[in-house]
């Protein structure tokens, strides 16, 4: 048998991540560590990571924290164990606790702890229940939390009858901060326990210490005679204990609704380690008729859709960090794509066939344009689309802009030499009323065409997730509408999509500061909202006159295109051919700006554009 002085190292290779990150992937590591402190060991990952799926966390993620964090994680004798079992080992009983506690990271429940000290001290007699709660009630460097979790004292404020100056440098809290807190903390009260853990709900997030500071200045009189109140153990064992709230890892006390934002970007974290996790070559799994039933069921079972790397985790303990992964995912999606009953919806997803929703089936109505029958005088058609000939260089090069380009209005573009990884986009306003969004802003090749119907899931900076359909011969996204009504914007609206490591997920975030061509104030969308409301018999020429009256000195031909298109629903080319073919209508020289001219609307259409009116 192996000593538990053999060495131990690290199965990954060192990747540099962000102190957010860094952060994040601490306190999920805390929660696989209590999963693993009350198995003992884990042999079999898929264990570990069952009893944590609840919380989000899956093998993958497991599989790669473990061999990412030796100074928590120890690989012994052909299982995980907590490293800090290993180091405690022959240590002084104080001493064994102090490492268990540190390397746990944050308040743990004591009869964890006592599991633990037992393995530690597996030749020794082991003490008591109670008598290792009486010896962390009576050492100074260890609190029992009004819960029952054991922590080190040194999480909290500690001082006696130091001066403040000097109290406050002893726990790293400068005045300026303590002055700014005691502002928020007025009212409190920290005479009792229910008052400290008023006081956290107060000011939470806030440092630990530096609550702890402004109830220790708050409980001692400047009087040296007088009896000191602040007890620092005693204020640690409420403020830990305080219901709906956790101590993180950098020693802030949060709303415990915080953890699934941090749970979130772990698993991120997780899948950036991934690539520098080394483990044995083995041969790619081959998938049996009744393995793939069995899968297949899986799928048919859930209501949601189900990743094929999902059931590489459940049914073969196999993850991204296996050399054969690839091949095992191919295979598995191979099996998946012959079962009946279920559809492959994008990715590596797959779901019942009888749940896509009939919604995205076709193209909403409102998205159709209608055919203008205006004639003018002499009995042509006013509203009509030129070719390419016909427009300005300008204006040929706009009409393939992403944001002139919309649903049934588009051109095929070709993909782009490199796929950017974040992408940013613009919300306008018939999407943003409908839940819907267009795929011709989006790069070709930024998401994969096939199959047709597409799942994808989009997770925001807050760790919300939303389920979003792609249709792609529609060449729309669905299922945006309740994250479109959160902004208030109703035109320009600015959002960035970023990929992430798994396929057909991926990151949202809102940007502050809308698209300066296509933003429409709320103000102007009720101008516009009018005209429309009035626009029955009238031309789309007469509608574009009406939206220039609100641009005296001119407006950019997207900008107009925007409008136009609250008012009525109305192709790129025909606004284009517009404004290219009626003298009303002018551009000065080395301007993008286009001008609206009233007292040459009788002049009509330029009749040298009449040969490039498109039959």
């Amino acid at each position: 048998m192996a000593s538990a002085r053999d060495e131990v190292f690290p199965l990954a290779k060192a990747t540099a991540i962000k102190p957010e990150e860094e952060f994040a992937r601490s306190y999920v590591d805390r929660l696989i560590l209590e999963k693993l402190t009350e198995m003992e060991a884990a042999v079999k990952l898929g264990e570990l990571a069952d009893k944590l799926s609840a919380q989000g966390v899956g093998l993958a993620t497991v599989r790669a924290l473990l061999a990412s964090n030796p100074e928590r994680f120890a690989y012994f004798e052909r299982k995980w164990i907590p490293a800090s079992r290993l180091a405690g080992q022959g240590r002084p009983f104080s001493e064994a606790i102090r490492i268990v506690l540190e390397r746990f990271g944050g308040p743990m429940p004591i009869e964890l702890l006592e599991l633990e000290l037992d393995r530690i001290r597996a030749d020794q007699q082991a003490p008591s229940d109670t008598a290792v709660r009486r010896f962390l009630e009576r050492d100074s460097q260890f609190v029992v939390s009004n819960d029952g979790k054991a922590l080190l004292a040194k999480w909290g404020f500690v001082a006696e009858d130091e001066s403040v100056e000097r109290g406050l440098a002893l726990n790293d809290v400068t005045p300026e901060e303590l002055a700014s807190v005691q502002k928020k903390l007025a009212k409190a009260n920290f005479r009792s326990d229910e008052g400290i853990q008023a006081a956290v709900e107060m000011a939470a997030p806030i440092r630990l210490k530096l609550l702890g500071a402004a109830a220790w200045v708050n409980l001692n009189s400047s009087d040296p005679k007088s009896v000191r109140m602040y007890d620092s153990r005693e204020f640690l064992a409420a403020a830990a204990a305080t219901p709906g709230y956790v101590l993180a890892p950098d020693g802030v006390i949060y709303p415990e609704s915080e953890t699934k934002k941090w749970i979130g970007t772990a698993v991120r974290v997780a899948d950036k380690l991934a690539p520098s996790i080394e483990l044995e070559e083995s041969a790619p799994i081959e998938v049996k008729k009744e393995d793939a039933e069995r899968l297949a069921q899986r799928v048919r079972s859930n209501d949601a859709s189900t990743t094929a790397a999902k059931l590489l985790e459940e049914f073969y303990e196999i993850t991204p960090v296996n050399k054969t992964y690839p091949d095992d995912l191919t295979n598995v999606m191979a099996a998946l794509k012959g079962a009946t009953g279920i559809q492959w919806v994008g990715g590596d997803r797959f779901r019942k066939s009888t749940d896509i929703p009939e919604y995205i089936q076709e193209v909403p109505e409102p998205f159709y344009f209608p055919v203008s029958t205006a004639v003018d005088e002499e009995g042509e058609l006013v509203d009509v689309e030129l070719t390419d000939e016909g427009l300005s260089s300008t204006l040929r090069k706009l009409l393939m802009h992403p944001l002139a380009e919309d649903v049934l209005d588009e051109d095929p573009q070709p993909a782009l030499k490199q796929i950017p990884e974040t992408v940013r986009l613009v919300l306008k306003s018939i999407h943003r009323e409908l839940g819907t969004f267009p795929l011709c802003q989006l790069p070709t090749g930024y998401l994969d065409p096939d199959p047709r119907i597409q799942e994808l899931v989009v997770i925001d900076p807050n760790g919300r997730e939303l389920q979003v359909w792609i249709n792609a011969e529609a060449r729309l996204m669905y299922n945006w509408i309740d994250w479109w009504y959160e902004q208030p914007i109703e035109s320009g609206a600015v959002f960035t999509l970023r990929k992430t490591p798994r396929p057909n997920v991926l990151e949202f975030e809102w940007l502050d500061q809308p698209d300066p061509v296509v933003y429409i104030s709320s103000q102007r969308m009720e101008e516009l909202r009018q005209i429309g409301a009035d626009s029955e018999g009238k031309s789309t020429l007469e509608l574009l006159m009406q939206v220039f009256g609100h641009w005296p000195k001119g407006a950019d031909y997207l900008t107009l295109l925007a409008e136009i298109n609250v008012v009525r629903r109305s192709t790129r080319r025909l606004i284009a051919s517009l404004l290219s073919s009626y003298l009303c209508f002018y551009q000065r020289s080395g301007s993008p700006v286009w001008h609206f001219d009233a007292k040459k609307v009788e002049q009509g259409f330029d009749k040298a554009k009449r040969k490039f009116v498109k039959k």
